[in-house]
């Protein structure tokens, strides 16, 4: 929309609300209100006889003001006001002048209102002579009360730019002209006042100005008033427009923006942002939003749950970003993201997967070595706070639990070859630089972050794969990324890549460790018999018939004469869980490791009988649902609330046995979960049928109402869903060798899936030998 059709927007607007007779012009701080309301005053005059009344109306005595207008231009004589008369003293000597105002039409605008309380009990009554307008950056009154002025259009913007330069740009000079424009954000008051100094400079190009403005951002002298720009309405420049809405801000507003300000510019869903602050009531979370960044026009409104900032009004939260972490940009937005990173590492991920973090670094911008390093520090120790339990096992910690110290180098890395050069660099092409890092387990060096010693660096040139996950040395766990990505993304992306494959490989391998249940029962049967029977053990099928009891003094005899550090970390992982077996064991005043009643009925006989059947696969269920919701309360407590099994637990799961009429013939399992009250165990709900599970089931009654479940991810969906296997012919190992494990860890990789923890669709078999 043009001025033009602006004024006369507003003036149809005026003359709509003659009853109400308050009319607001709206929106963000710099869009024109003030100016729009000086050229309506100046445009339709005629239109108020008795007057147009300029009211100040931010941290101003409004009634003082009326009173004087009415003494100086109307020749009144009200009663006198001063600040230290009360509210009521001074509401009288109003009403006066509005009582005595001259006869004809009048317009009153307060300009600039940012408490429209205050305002309120100094305004002229309705259905009289009078037409208030208010320009402020709230969202005042009605819809229908409101012109909320919007940035300008990109055409628009460029012709206010060419009036303020007066010329017109050639076609080489339009590209560079609309890059300027976007910057601004096509903010008016931006506009103007680059346009203003472009030309009050005359030898200054478009071009230099657009790169300083890419340097300099809001600091940059184009954007603040000068006195060859003393009519512009504004006060200040850019950034004093914004700081007026700013100082209005709570602190939970200041910190919301503050979260909004390091996504990139692009629309932002809201469910992200309320998972960045997952301890936050939601509803309380959206008031702050609606009730500050919106109201006051720094928060825009894209639709469907989608907001936007404008360009400058980023530029400047991120500046008060900097100022409340006293940094750089740089650092300030990697604290900030290793906050989100603290509190919920899920919600992290997903930003980095979206690329909410991937605008670049400053133009010209170098980090040293140490600079880089700082940033892969901050990274590192969020990840280790955000993931608890969990770190220890997917990261590099020292035993005592802290983080050992980082050492970084940047090298330069020749095209296209393999090989990684540490001389030092040549050129600053950040393409061609390659970051080596690595951690250093000694206790010799205090820092927490050091440039790579040469020795390391020579030692890593003449074989660098020998070094890498390598615990044994003070120097170890080596990791580069090749070339040096120059956006915010890249700390992050550089340390969780190593955890994010670490991880996988801990749930292929089975070996997350447990103090009870069959995830400690299971892999510690598995090597008793590995220990007790070598080479009965060398048999896959063994495992399956193998039911006797074994002694514990035998085990304990056993495990007293090998040395741990000569198996494999899977068999490794198997004996710290039979030492913990054994323990248990004896605590209780047991001799014996021996399988659960229900397993050892199910496995002594070749055709177990119906009953023991369905006794065996809910005992397996039911303590793999009790495995589960203890590994993940245990170790992924952090990712709780993204996992898609554990977010409808407690659960009930209901399931349909159909047996094989013939031992040719297969057998047939078919299930669904159903969530219970919070309040209520897990529990399985297992039986014997022709026929298997469907909707007709009387068990299903009320599945497909409960609404307990409002999945986002439906890759892997868990509820409301019939899943189901068979096996032909049937065999004692239908459910697996190790059916706990196997389920357990298939469900956990499913929910990891689902959120991009893991890549591959499904587990891989745990194979023979089962922990190799």
């Amino acid at each position: 929309m043009g001025r033009d059709a602006e004024l006369a927007t507003l003036h149809e607007l005026l003359q709509q609300n003659q009853r109400i007779a308050i009319t607001a012009i709206t929106g963000m701080g710099g869009v024109g209100k003030t100016e729009l309301a000086i050229q309506y005053a100046a445009t339709y005059q005629e239109h108020y006889p008795s007057g147009i009344c300029w009211i100040r109306g931010r941290d101003e005595d409004i009634a003082q003001q009326i009173v004087e207008f009415a003494e100086i231009y109307l020749d009144l004589k009200p009663p006198k006001t001063n600040e230290q008369e009360n509210v009521k003293e001074k509401k009288k000597a109003v009403k006066w002048c509005w009582q005595h105002w001259h006869q004809g039409n009048a317009l009153v605008i307060l300009d600039d209102v940012n408490y429209y309380e205050v305002i309120k009990p100094y305004l002229p009554p309705q259905n009289s002579k009078f037409w208030v307008l208010i320009t402020t950056r709230l969202q005042l009154l009605t819809s229908v009360q409101r012109l909320e002025l919007e940035v300008l259009k990109s055409k628009a913007a460029i012709n206010l730019l060419e009036s303020l330069i007066n010329k017109i740009f050639l076609p080489e000079e339009l590209n560079i002209a609309h890059e300027l424009c976007q910057k601004l954000g096509y903010l008016p008051l931006g506009l103007e006042l680059v346009g203003r100094y472009l030309s009050h400079k005359p030898d200054l190009s478009l071009a230099e100005v657009l790169q300083q403005l890419r340097e300099q951002g809001l600091t940059q002298k184009a954007l603040k008033k000068h006195k060859w720009a003393l009519d512009i309405t504004a006060q200040e420049g850019v950034a004093a427009a914004f700081e007026l809405s700013w100082k209005e801000l709570s602190s939970d507003a200041q910190e919301l923006s503050y979260i909004l300000c390091i996504f990139d510019l692009v629309p932002i869903s809201w469910h992200i942002v309320e998972q960045c602050f997952p301890e936050r009531n939601r509803q309380k979370l959206k008031d702050i939003r609606d009730d500050f960044l919106l109201d006051f026009h720094l928060l825009q409104h894209e639709g469907n749950q989608t907001y936007r900032l404008h360009e400058l009004v980023r530029e400047f939260f991120q500046s008060k970003l900097v100022e409340s972490t006293q940094t750089n940009l740089i650092e300030a937005v990697t604290l900030t993201v290793g906050k989100i990173v603290k509190r919920s590492p899920t919600c992290a991920n997903k930003l980095f997967q979206k690329g909410l973090l991937n605008w670049s670094f400053p133009p010209n911008l170098h980090l040293s070595a140490l600079e880089w390093g700082k940033l892969v520090w901050i990274a590192s120790q969020s990840w280790y706070e955000g993931l608890g339990k969990l770190a220890p096992l997917v990261m590099p910690i020292r035993k005592n639990g802290d983080l050992p110290v980082l050492g970084i180098a940047i090298t330069h890395k020749e095209p296209n070859s393999g090989s990684i050069a540490f001389e030092p660099i040549q050129n600053d092409d950040p393409n061609s630089l390659n970051i080596i890092t690595g951690w250093y387990f000694g206790h010799d060096i205090k820092e927490s972050v050091i440039e790579l010693p040469q020795n390391i660096l020579n030692s890593l040139e003449n074989n660098y794969n020998d070094y890498t996950d390598d615990y044994s040395n003070d120097w170890n766990y080596f990791l580069q990324m090749y070339p040096i990505k120059q956006n915010f993304h890249a700390p992050w992306q550089y340390t969780s890549s190593a955890f994010l494959e670490n991880l996988p490989e801990l749930l292929k391998e089975r070996r997350l460790s447990q103090i009870s249940g069959y995830l400690s029962l299971e892999p510690a049967w598995y090597i008793a018999i590995y220990l007790t029977n070598r080479k009965i053990a060398e048999y896959y099928q063994y495992y399956l018939h193998y039911t006797t009891p074994i002694y514990l003094d035998e085990i304990e005899n056993k495990l007293a004469q090998i040395n741990m550090f000569q198996f494999s970390v899977m068999k490794q992982h198997c004996l710290n869980q039979l030492k913990t077996e054994v323990s248990n064991l004896r605590r209780k005043g047991q001799n014996h490791l021996k399988l659960p009643a229900a397993v050892e009925n199910f496995r002594k006989t070749n055709y177990p009988s119906s009953q023991v059947l369905l006794e065996y696969i809910i005992d397996i269920y039911k303590n793999a649902i009790y495995d589960y919701e203890n590994l993940v309360n245990d170790l992924f407590s952090p990712l709780l609330p993204q996992l898609q099994l554990a977010s409808i637990l407690p659960a009930r799961l209901v399931g349909t046995v159909v047996l094989p009429k013939h031992r040719s013939d297969a057998i047939h399992f078919s299930w669904t979960w159903v969530p219970l009250p919070s309040d209520r165990q897990s529990y399985v709900d297992f039986k014997l049928g022709d026929t298997p599970l469907d909707i007709q089931d009387s068990r299903f009654n009320g599945i497909i109402q409960n609404s307990k479940l409002n999945l986002i991810y439906r890759m892997y969906p868990v509820y409301p869903r019939i899943g189901s296997f068979d096996q032909t012919p049937f065999t004692k190992g239908w459910l697996g060798t190790f059916p706990v494990t196997n389920l357990v860890y298939q469900w956990l990789w499913n929910d990891l899936k689902v959120i991009n923890w893991v890549r591959d669709e499904r587990l891989d078999d745990m194979g023979y030998p089962c922990w190799r």
